[in-house]
């Protein structure tokens, strides 16, 4: 009887147009809020399974409408007369649902993976262990789903399981110790240290076969799913309790901070000797993290417009692109000329940020402003007025349109903002500059001069070919 019943039910699940339909908005909207990303499979599992919380949330209010169907509009009285009794038809909906629930969250999480891997190199290291958890996620949706519909019949309480849920897992964006023993944990970034996802999985496992056995106890009490029900809880927590035991990314108070503060689990990983991948590439030496060298081409396709717009000598002393953990920036040596790519890929302001680097060392703006925090911490200075910032908003405009400073996003909800500032006449000067045919020509011609910080804009206009449009005062604190 449960066989036939078990069938039935799968049959229908598997047509179900919710669990098929939050399948499908999962996939699209994860594919679509990460479509101008890089592929990072440090993140990119993360992501999805995060997101599946959704499908998992129709999962548990489907099963546990399904589980409390034979108590509504007086079915008990038409099914009395059938042979099948309803821990009967509790087994085949706690055997269906799973099984619909791990294949529709596979479909969601492959099909992303599938699509990411697709769209451009990846970079990060694949965590085996974060695809499953969408699944087992899924899979603990679906047995808690039939446990609440054979416990409380009533209609909203599967609505008020998931808004419950759904409430906590979306609100432990801290990543806090005590959010692994929630079924998702879905904040990550690939400079935290590593999760305890395996434990975290199996947790997920346990808490799904405590919900089944749960579910079949309604009805009477039996050996089997009473020994299964207790084995798991014994199995839960214990690995709950060890998944909650690891301290999360230990992210210091504001203040003065150095590589002291820095979280010890990362410092090997992207502060020890063996942290970079180094290779050299048109007289450049690209230092990427292991498992993000793919990303180097990408980079250079940014930088190298920028460095073949300076002189020939610069050119030969380009500087180092070593890639940077910015959760941990105040470990490194931000004073060192370096270009420096974030852990992530692909907004526009991470291609003007590497544009800025170089922009920004070539005219010596990076030493000043360097000096100036140093003299006045916290504080930066003005470059308005000054012929080099023209030029460097100039070298800056070979990858991104010249603007005006602004917080620069990194990655995550990290954001960089220059040391020095400028304005509206410094942008509109070299837009003209971009404008003008031969401005390279002329730049290298006159690069000496224009370097120097008392060369003023309207000094160096005859030098670039360029007409007096704009006011460019000098800015009150200078960059020397």
């Amino acid at each position: 009887m449960t066989r036939q019943l078990f069938l039935v039910e799968t049959r229908r699940l598997l047509r179900h147009p919710l669990v098929w339909g939050a399948t499908v908005l999962v996939l699209a909207l994860q594919t679509f809020l990460s479509w101008d990303q890089q592929p990072d499979l440090s993140i990119d599992p993360v992501n999805a399974t995060g997101l599946s919380t959704c499908l998992a949330a129709v999962v548990l209010v489907v099963a546990s409408l399904a589980a409390s169907r034979d108590g509504r509009h007086e079915m008990p009285e038409s099914l009395a007369g059938l042979p099948g009794r309803a821990e009967h038809r509790t087994s085949a909906i706690l055997l269906a649902t799973p099984l619909a629930a791990g294949l529709a969250a596979a479909v969601a999480v492959g099909g992303y993976l599938v699509i990411r891997l697709l769209s451009g190199p990846a970079g990060g290291r694949l965590d085996g262990w974060e695809p499953l958890t969408g699944m087992a996620a899924a899979v603990f949706a679906a047995t808690l789903g039939v446990a609440v519909g054979r416990w409380a019949r009533w209609l909203i309480a599967g609505p008020l399981v998931v808004a419950v849920l759904g409430y906590l897992i979306f609100q432990n964006h801290q990543n806090g110790a005590a959010g692994w023993l929630l079924p998702v944990m879905q904040v990550h970034r690939p400079d935290w240290p590593d999760r305890p996802s395996a434990i975290h999985l199996l947790y997920v496992l346990a808490l799904a076969v405590v919900f089944g056995g749960l579910a079949l106890l309604k009805h009477r009490v039996r050996l089997a799913p009473a020994v299964a029900m207790v084995a798991a809880l014994a199995g839960a927590v214990p690995l709950g309790a060890i998944a909650a035991a690891k301290p999360p990314a230990v992210l210091p108070s504001l203040g003065e901070l150095s590589m002291n503060d820095v979280d010890q689990r990362v410092r090997e990983r992207y502060f020890g000797p063996d942290a970079h991948r180094c290779s050299g590439r048109q007289g450049i030496t690209y230092c990427a993290y292991a498992g993000y060298e793919p990303w180097i081409p990408l980079w250079e396709k940014t930088i190298r417009p920028v460095v073949d717009a300076l002189p020939a000598a610069l050119r030969a002393r380009a500087p180092r692109v070593e890639q940077t953990a910015w959760t941990w920036f105040f470990g490194h040596n931000l004073g060192t000329p370096l270009v420096r790519p974030p852990m992530a890929w692909g907004h526009p302001d991470q291609r003007t940020m590497l544009a800025q680097d170089v922009a920004f060392w070539a005219t010596g703006l990076n030493d000043s402003a360097t000096r100036a925090y140093k003299a006045h911490p916290g504080k930066g200075c003005d470059v308005r007025g000054q012929a080099r910032t023209v030029v460097a908003l100039w070298l800056i405009g070979q990858v991104s349109p010249p603007e005006q400073p602004r917080v620069l996003h990194v990655d995550g909800d990290q954001g960089r903002i220059p040391g020095t500032y400028w304005g509206a006449a410094e942008v509109g000067y070299a837009e003209l500059l971009l404008a003008s045919p031969d401005a390279g020509e002329k730049v290298q011609a006159n690069w000496n001069t224009l370097m120097k910080p008392a060369t003023t804009i309207d000094q160096a206009l005859p030098l670039l070919g360029l007409d007096r449009k704009l006011d460019s005062p000098t800015g009150a604190t200078p960059c020397l």
